[in-house]
């Protein structure tokens, strides 16, 4: 039976401005894997087209972290081109932004909707800083050796949570690295819903700085009995089974034997776990193309002022510059200013 490797990582979610964007990214691979047996490297799989360094010649796409593809100083350009390449390979080409947020974020437009800086506009460029025709060459390769090599991105999603509903969790919740646990719950409970019929191995980047989770993963999936293996040293990993057989039946049948779960979160998981580096990206390309719109929408109204990556020293400075016209305009504090 075909294995599910699968990742989750954020961005975002440090700033004063903008959204936090909690990215889940899951490969099929045909191999069968022995209970314990760690997972086949992605990056070696597919090491024809991708690479976890950055290539002078652009024959391959650069994959990692998403700090180590992108930054100011480089732009999009790299972090943009793997991203629409995975997706158009997985059969998801998108033809403008708005598009592309449908595709990797169902529920992102009826949120982003209370906020008007991210509503699209007549200056919209999409893709960013690719041109269409090489990314639609590169990502057809891609397809082909994935055929070649029994490798399937299955699934490529974001949840966008925006100024509003952020500070709305956070003032449910209490806590930042809670809220962001919920967040990524909603990725563990959606991964084990749709694959946990077959071998599931699910990595994650810390939650929060984080070292236990047991507790939280009984909380949110409570019918899963749970099983520690460790939780030391910045590596916690648990092995969850499945549901008594009421449940069970829902997955493959009466009377089917399921093989249990394998959840790790890993300090710098996104190094070690494809997955998890394309789930550091996707977050990281939609806040980006998020703030891109919010600076333009800004810019509409103060042609002077410049621009921001939302973070907290900027994000003091932006906030003074505009004050005046976020008064002017009716915003209040909680639309617009992150509480944590």
């Amino acid at each position: 039976m075909p294995t599910v490797l699968a990742g989750i990582d954020e961005a975002g979610y440090g700033p004063l401005l903008g959204p936090l964007v909690v990215g889940c990214c899951a490969f099929e691979i045909d191999d069968v894997l022995a209970e314990h047996q760690p997972p086949p490297c992605l990056w070696k799989r597919l090491t024809k087209l991708l690479s976890r360094n950055r290539t002078k010649t652009g024959r391959k796409l650069h994959v990692n972290d998403s700090k180590q593809v992108y930054s100011p100083a480089l732009g999009l350009k790299e972090l943009e081109r793997s991203i629409l390449c995975v997706l158009a390979a997985a059969g998801k080409p998108c033809a403008t932004f708005d598009e592309f947020l449908d595709c990797v974020s169902p529920d992102a437009p009826s949120l982003l909707a209370q906020h008007p800086w991210y509503g699209s506009n007549e200056n919209d460029h999409w893709p960013f800083e690719q041109e269409a025709l090489p990314l639609s060459l590169f990502a057809n390769a891609l397809r082909i050796e994935m055929q070649r090599t029994g490798t399937r991105c299955v699934h490529l999603r974001a949840c966008v949570m925006p100024e509003k509903p952020f500070n709305r969790m956070i003032d449910q919740t209490r806590n930042k690295a809670g809220a962001l646990f919920s967040i990524s719950a909603r990725h563990l409970d959606y991964l084990l819903r749709t694959y946990a019929h077959q071998p599931l191995i699910i990595h994650c980047d810390r939650q929060g700085g984080r070292e236990h989770y047991a507790q939280l993963l009984r909380l949110m999936f409570e019918d899963w009995p749970l099983e520690v293996i460790r939780e030391l040293d910045g590596h916690s990993e648990y092995v969850m089974q499945h549901p008594p057989q009421v449940l069970r039946m829902r997955y493959c049948g009466l009377g089917a034997t399921l093989p249990p779960v394998r959840i790790v979160f890993r300090e710098k998981a996104e190094s070690q776990s494809m997955p998890v580096a394309l789930a550091s990206m996707l977050s990281k390309y939609v806040r980006e193309g998020l703030m891109r719109r919010f600076n333009a929408f800004w810019k509409n109204h103060l042609p002077e002022v410049e621009p921001t990556a939302g973070y907290y020293g900027d994000g003091a400075r932006f906030l003074q510059d505009i004050e005046a016209k976020r008064r002017e305009l009716g915003i209040p504090d909680e639309v617009l200013i992150r509480s944590r």
